[in-house]
């Protein structure tokens, strides 16, 4: 489902059918579009749900819905906060502009910074071609023959970022960055202390004649006349610092400053006045594919099912999009259509990750060099930051003729070289599965963690004793470094923490007495190649647990989420040990996931 979009900076002029029927042709016989097709029916079908659903509904339904959302857009609206002064700001295609500033003579070709496989950035030249970013090099290369291509230099790009940055935290040192390239700063506090410095220029711009200029400087015209100045000095101390433009969105939020720093570009910026009137009429009149949020399919839902095409519609329809959508979207649609943000407390970060995309491999020697290379490897996190848990995982990504599926594992970090192989057995993992090519490997960490230091061994971790690089490994049950050279000592050391778990608490239930008398008996290295069976095995309905061997209707979630409680879950709480019990999405194990995945698929 390729909709094209004209509303990226540079492409006002573009030929849109032309621009459809290239992509068409290069893309056609590629499974990507195969999915697309299949994607795109999906749609098709859930809009024709939601048409029969409106069908259904009589006059005083229509009228109740549209009386309970008028009560919502009343508790929005005492929400609504005028007070703030916030600016979003945008590099100007900041891979390219750095590439074009370092390198004069990229400056007045088509320039794209990626390659065949993905266009990261394009300059404003390619974009008239229709060229722009994540779209396939070699359909760039078709809309544009003389199209230059220059690769990714992220390391480059994040040491001109950390000098913008700097520019930054002068105006708010509490920043928050979206990207390498674009920030969303809050200059409340900045001007309420240096309004004085602003407030002759900011008069002067708007050709005030108001005598009290404390008074207003208060005022709504004032602050955001006053907000103009202060973010122009920004923007040029950034330029002389850097040598490159950027644009800004002025506005009460962070989402209409979002919108309102692609009005002017490049190199400008769009100050949207401080009012309720002037925000309403901002979003009556913009097109919903313009809000932050809104892509392709919620673009096409919105404007099949109920002929929705701006803002203004949004709030015209809030009715019937609160019985459509979930009550968490329709609010957030209905918060859109007000232009309402609710203020968000500043956030640790959850995750962070590192991947590579590759021309297609299936040769597992390949494939082992790639799952291995630095690129896809996370540091240590615990010397990172001492908040941070120990554990990442690794997905693999395989392009099929038919399918998009992917491998997660849950592994220990404590050694690199661990990460490396394990990730390779992710890798042959696949292989086997899918006799299929890969293009795509890479390593996520979590966030900062509550719990401070402490492992957290929950999780299945997938080894081989096959290291001979590293002789101790941590038990899974109570952490203690064992030499897994040894398959004598590991079987004793777990066969004694099983037991202390069974008779501590687990002696009431039968079942799962013997679910770890079986699992106690197995090496960590048969666990592993249980594993191996098990990929072998996927076309069968039958598949083995990893843990302890058993085999399990892979064709039941409910008995495979019951026997995994049993087997990875090691929860020293004995209340809650029940088994069946459905656990929260975020303690689901990976192996779980895999064989919801596997059935599915």
């Amino acid at each position: 489902m390729f909709v094209f979009t004209a509303d990226k900076a540079g492409m006002k002029g573009v030929d849109k059918q032309h621009v459809q029927e290239v992509v068409h042709k290069m893309s056609k016989d590629s499974s990507f579009f195969q999915k697309s097709l299949r994607d795109n029916a999906k749609v098709e079908q859930r809009v024709a749900a939601m048409r029969e659903k409106l069908a259904c509904l009589t006059g005083s339904q229509i009228q109740r819905l549209q009386q309970e959302a008028d009560a919502r857009v009343a508790q929005l609206e005492a929400t609504r906060d005028l007070s703030r002064t916030i600016v979003v700001v945008d590099m100007d295609m900041f891979y390219a502009a750095v590439e074009m500033r370092d390198d004069p003579k990229l400056r007045d070709v088509p320039l794209a910074v990626g390659g065949l496989g993905m266009i990261s950035t394009t300059n404003y030249a390619a974009r008239q071609f229709g060229v722009r970013a994540a779209m396939p090099g070699f359909i760039g290369k078709e809309l544009c023959p003389d199209l230059h291509f220059v690769p990714v230099n992220m390391k480059k790009y994040a040491g001109v970022a950390a000098e913008i940055r700097a520019v930054f935290a002068e105006y708010d040192p509490d920043f928050e960055a979206f990207s390498l390239d674009e920030a969303c700063l809050d200059l409340t506090d900045y001007i309420a202390e240096n309004w004085q410095k602003y407030i002759s220029d900011a008069m002067d711009e708007i050709e005030s004649k108001e005598s009290d200029k404390e008074e207003w400087a208060s005022t709504a015209s004032g602050r955001a006349a006053i907000a103009a100045v202060v973010v122009r000095e920004l923007r040029k101390k950034v330029f002389d610092c850097t040598q490159l433009t950027a644009s800004a969105g002025i506005a009460v939020n962070s989402m209409l400053a979002k919108i309102c720093s692609d009005m002017n570009k490049p190199n400008g910026q769009y100050v949207l006045p401080f009012s309720r009137e002037r925000v309403m009429t901002f979003i009556r009149e913009l097109p919903v594919r313009k809000i932050g949020g809104i892509g392709k399919v919620m673009e096409k839902t919105l404007n099949e099912a109920l002929d929705v095409q701006t803002g203004g519609d949004l709030f015209d329809q809030r009715g019937k999009i609160a019985h459509l959508f979930s009550g968490k979207t329709a609010m957030w649609l209905l918060q859109t259509s007000l232009g309402v943000q609710e203020r968000r407390e500043k956030q640790e970060r959850k995750s962070f990750s590192r991947e590579r995309t590759f021309k297609r491999l299936s040769d597992p020697k390949q494939l082992e060099e790639k799952s291995g290379s630095p690129p896809c490897l996370l540091p240590d996190p615990r010397r990172v930051d001492p908040r941070l848990h120990a554990q990442r995982s690794l997905g693999v990504a395989a392009i099929g003729a038919d399918v998009c599926s992917d491998v997660n594992v849950v592994i220990d970090p404590v050694v690199v070289k661990e990460t490396r192989r394990v990730g390779f057995v992710c890798v042959c993992t696949m292989y086997i599965r899918n006799c299929s090519t890969h293009n795509f490997v890479g390593t996520r960490g979590p966030g900062p963690s509550k719990r401070g230091t402490e492992l957290d061994y929950q999780r299945v971790l997938l080894v081989d004793d096959a290291f001979p690089e590293v002789d101790n490994k941590p038990c899974p049950i109570c952490g203690k470094l064992l030499n897994t050279q040894n398959n004598f000592e590991v079987n004793a050391h777990i066969d004694a923490c099983t037991n202390r778990k069974q008779s501590s608490s687990l002696s009431s239930s039968p079942l799962r007495h013997a679910t770890y008398k079986k699992q106690q008996k197995r090496s960590i290295s048969q666990a592993f190649t249980t594993v191996q069976k098990f990929m072998k095995s996927s076309e069968e309905d039958s598949k083995p647990c990893p843990i302890c061997g058993k085999l399990l209707n892979a064709r039941s979630n409910m008995e495979v989420n019951a026997h995994m409680d049993a087997c990875v879950t090691r929860d020293p709480s004995p209340q809650k040990r029940t088994i069946g019990k459905k656990r929260d999405a975020q303690d689901m194990s990976k192996i779980d996931v895999f064989f919801r995945k596997d059935n599915n698929n």
